[in-house]
């Protein structure tokens, strides 16, 4: 036991304190004798109570239990937790009855098994870790850390096979020694059989057409055997061979040649004879082969791009025709192509996640867009709000027209427990998009329903659409499903509402067959509403849904992937309430079209319809309709191009123009504008992947231009962007590192930038084939004894010596700070009463005299009544013996007693009635 300061200059304040004490007592007046010293020590007291309070007075006591916190490597590099599970529970066993525990599993992020207990439990089950593809020890350490509590004297036990992939476990072990902590460790032995793994391939980042070049690759393994080794290019089998595999490195070197241009992904396979794990027999590399790159045109329906495809057939423009279903959805495959073409597609038909890969390799690897006109595209495709609308030059709506008929619009969407969480957050962001695009003289109703009916929104005018999207957010998913009432109230008040189109759109998931359907649609064609319903899955009533659309001159949609939800809805409220077809036939006004002016001189055909659209603030509008609404916009989105062109590419819009003379220059010139502008072969790149991070490699070829600054950044398979910072290694030599801790692929983009305009640029990729837990293991035992050291421990074999009376002395504190102020604050009233109450020692003695003279009369009274009560008991009993000597005729003579003497006092009532009730016994004994 002790005492401690945690701010001992505080004391300094004693100094101080005291001479004021010292001034104070001399120059006192009012104060004399006991008062005045009694008033000294007061404050004295409480000056010294409040400085230790300030100054962080601790008490110490010495701590004499240990807690272990054991930190379990649970990753599936570790494919049995018999071992630790069996290290935990011998070593709880040897513990003394009041030591802690706690265990925490670790994997790529660390969490609680158990909690700190002293209980002995009997068995242990560990696998509460969420993901087991990485080994983060560090990430437990600092977990075992927040654990430590400060009535034990701490250890960390870390049981693992010390093949880490993020994080630094040896410095971290090194920060919990700085705290006191003591790190021991057990190795977890791992069973490795017959494994053969392909460890990375390479091939050069640039090549070109025809050119010969070699892929190279380590294949790693533990057994001699033979395989057979598979390369790839984009899913195209490009070579094939045997070999024999040694144990230990392997370094191949396969030669290929590069035929087609564009960006392309090699993927090597090898089959061994002898193996344990397959998912670690591949890995891909990337390589860019310059040249003009086959363009990709999607077509909604078969013909949708025929005149199209045609002028570039005609002008030797490598192209290939795919639809929505089967063509690429991945950003490495659409990356193989110089342009994309979208010809009629519905937005519906294309998975916003595809959209958002579409608009990455537009935005970050330079891809151009392009988007044909059809009843399927632009707003009427749904494409309102969207990555694809990101990626264009134009506005999927009409934002400057004036005169569009005004929509009243009813939303009826299914929030039955069967749409859970995500179809009903889909089902809202459907909502919400048609609610933006509505104007200020539309009206929305929305009316979410279950086995009752709830109008989310009253039918209103869409003068704040934020705040009728925030009441559409809402919405929550339970209950039952009825259909029926829900369309018969959105009937009702749909038509009552003044608008010159109305439309109801029904969204369910369930049946509810039950209902007067044909009556109630029959009333919706008397009334001039229209009604499209949508099925989300597969368990939805189609075929009510599709009759009721039918009846009601609607569109039945059905949206077996939710995700298309919001597209349908977007499609929906574009086809309900605006004339988005200009069909009056009409020849284009030429804008800015500098490069395409020459073709354009001698005039140009009609255009007898086209899909109306808004042009973007800053896009080119190189032709438009005489209402000024573009019929080709194009602009910059990022390192890529875009081009909305308003009319069909199949020639039935646009007829004229497939019979121009102009035809196939007019969209080669697009095509070739649609193409990156800078040179694209300017940097020699190189990427690598070590512990979970990237690491990008840049050569120039070239100095930088005056001004111009270097960027890279690396996109993720998901679409998601990082910017990497680069760090100028050497002159012409920059490297820069990325986040790659998780299988996928990580295509990375360079730029030379001036000024905002683009330079230069080059792009490359790596993949993370499979999870580094599956890699043949290195040094774990090294590392584990390296953690040890650091963290002043040692490494365990026997469990019994985890509790070992071996960690440095440790003492509890504890804080007197508030109880020594408590105390001064109790002080307090004592040094009031002592200074302001006066006491006076003549008064005192009074006051006791005169208490003593009161007890004493008190005593003198007490003593008078106990003798008048005496003699009254002795005359009564007198009396009682004289009347039984007359009954039985004895004469007793009486004894003569003197009379007591009976001092005269003033009457009082309690005397009183006690003489008038002897006197009636007395007279009721002689009647006797």
């Amino acid at each position: 036991m002790g005492f401690d300061l945690l701010h001992p200059w505080w004391l300094c304040l004693l100094l101080p304190a005291g001479y004021m004490m010292y001034w104070w007592y001399k120059g006192e007046r009012r104060l004399i004798g006991a008062r005045k010293k009694t008033a000294a020590v007061l404050r004295t007291l409480m000056f010294l109570l409040l400085i230790c309070s300030v100054a962080g007075l601790t008490l110490k006591a010495p701590v004499n239990h240990q807690e272990v916190i054991f930190v379990v490597d649970e990753s599936k590099s570790i494919t049995s937790q018999k071992q630790a599970v069996a290290f935990v529970q011998a070593a709880i066993g040897s513990k003394r009855l009041d030591d802690g525990y706690a265990i925490i599993g670790t994997g790529e992020r660390p969490a609680v098994e158990y909690p700190l207990s002293t209980d002995l439990s009997s068995t242990f089950e560990l696998g509460g870790v969420p993901n087991k593809d990485f080994t983060d020890l560090s990430a437990g350490l600092r977990l075992a850390q927040g654990l430590i509590s400060a009535d034990y004297q701490p250890r960390v036990v870390l049981l693992s096979d010390g093949e880490q992939n993020l994080g630094d476990a040896v410095r971290e072990a090194g920060y919990l020694k700085e705290r006191g902590i003591r790190v021991d460790v057990s190795y977890l032995a791992r069973e490795v059989g017959a494994e053969v793994l392909v460890k990375n391939a390479s091939v050069p980042a640039t090549l070109y057409q025809g050119e010969t070049f070699s892929l190279s690759a380590v294949v790693e393994s533990t057994v001699e055997t033979s395989a057979t080794l598979q390369v790839y290019e984009d899913n195209k089998p490009i070579a094939k061979t045997q070999l024999q595999v040694q144990k230990g490195e392997n370094r191949l070197s396969i030669p290929l040649q590069a035929t087609d241009s564009g960006f392309h992904r090699y993927r090597v396979e090898v089959l061994p004879a002898e193996d344990t794990e397959s998912v670690n027999n591949t890995a891909y590399a990337y390589g860019e082969v310059l040249g003009k790159s086959a363009a990709l045109i999607v077509e909604g329906t078969p013909g949708d791009a025929k005149w199209l495809s045609e002028a570039l057939r005609a002008g030797q423009f490598p192209h290939r025709i795919a639809t929505a279903e089967t063509m690429p959805k991945t950003l490495e495959d659409l990356r193989r192509y110089s342009v994309i073409v979208l010809a009629n597609v519905s937005g519906v038909d294309l998975a916003e996640s595809v959209q958002k890969q579409i608009e990455s390799a537009v935005r970050d690897f330079g891809v151009g867009l392009m988007m044909t006109g059809g009843e399927d595209s632009f707003g009427l495709g749904g494409y309102f709000d969207t990555p694809i609308e990101k990626a264009l030059p134009v506005y999927m709506d009409l934002r400057n027209q004036q005169e569009i008929p005004s929509l009243g619009l009813m939303l009826v969407i299914d929030r039955s427990g069967s749409m859970g969480t995500d179809k009903m957050e889909l089902a809202k962001e459907a909502a919400r998009r048609s609610t933006g695009m509505l104007k200020a003289q539309d009206t929305l109703g929305v009316l979410a329903f279950d086995t009752t009916n709830w109008w989310v929104v009253e039918p209103t005018k869409v003068t704040d659409p934020k705040e009728l999207q925030n009441k559409i957010s809402g919405i929550v998913a339970s209950g039952g499903t009825s259909i029926y009432p829900a369309v018969e109230a959105a009937f009702k008040k749909l038509q009552d509402v003044d608008t010159k189109r109305k439309h109801i759109i029904l969204l369910t998931d369930g049946q509810s067959p039950e209902g007067d359907y044909d009556g109630l649609t029959a009333k919706m064609r008397e009334k001039g509403i229209t009604m499209s319903t949508v099925a989300v899955g597969e368990d939805a009533d189609q075929g009510l849904l599709e009759k009721l659309a039918e009846k009601a001159k609607g569109r039945f949609y059905s949206a077996v992937d939710s995700a298309s939800v919001p597209m349908i809805f977007s499609k929906e409220t574009a086809l309900a309430g605006k004339t988005y077809i200009e069909d009056n036939p009409f020849t284009p006004g030429i804008g800015q079209s500098k490069e395409l002016a020459p073709l354009f001189a001698k005039g140009l055909p009609q255009i007898n319809a086209h899909i109306a659209v808004t042009a973007k603030e800053t896009a080119d509008v190189v032709l438009a309709n005489p209402k000024g609404e573009p019929v080709l916009a194009r602009w910059q989105y990022g390192l890529g191009r875009a081009v909305a062109w308003t009319s069909d590419a199949k020639g039935v819009w646009s007829n004229n123009w497939s019979a121009w003379s102009g035809s196939s220059a007019f969209w080669n010139q697009l095509m070739t504008w649609l193409l990156p502008q800078y040179q694209t072969d300017a940097f020699d790149l190189r990427t690598a992947i070590s512990g979970g991070k990237g690491e990008l490699s840049i050569r120039l070829q070239q100095p930088l231009a005056t001004g111009a600054v270097l960027k890279a950044e690396v996109v993720t398979g998901e679409a998601m962007k990082e910017e990497v910072p680069l760090l100028l290694k050497a002159p012409g030599e920059y490297v820069g590192h990325f986040n790659a801790n998780r299988p996928g692929t990580y295509l990375v983009s360079v730029v030379e930038e001036q000024e905002g305009k683009v330079l230069k640029a080059a792009s490359s990729g790596i993949a993370v084939a499979y999870s580094p837990e599956y890699d043949l293991p290195k040094n774990g035992q090294e590392t584990l004894a390296a953690i040890a050291q650091a963290g002043g421990g040692r490494v365990l074999d026997d469990p019994t010596d985890v509790y070992a009376d071996n960690l440095p002395p440790k003492w509890s504190a504890r804080d007197l700070s508030y109880l020594l102020l408590l105390l001064a604050a109790c002080l307090w009233p004592l040094d009031v009463a002592v200074r302001r109450v006066h006491f006076s020692t003549s008064r005192l003695q009074a006051w006791r005299a005169a208490r003593q003279q009161l007890k004493a009369d008190h005593h003198e009274q007490s003593r008078q009544q106990h003798v008048e009560q005496s003699s009254a008991m002795q005359g009564l009993k007198r009396k009682a013996e004289g009347a039984t000597e007359r009954r039985t005729g004895s004469v007793t003579q009486p004894v003569k007693t003197a009379p007591p003497k009976i001092e005269p006092a003033s009457p009082e009532p309690s005397k009183q009635a006690d003489s008038s009730t002897l006197s009636k016994l007395l007279d009721k004994k002689r009647k006797k």
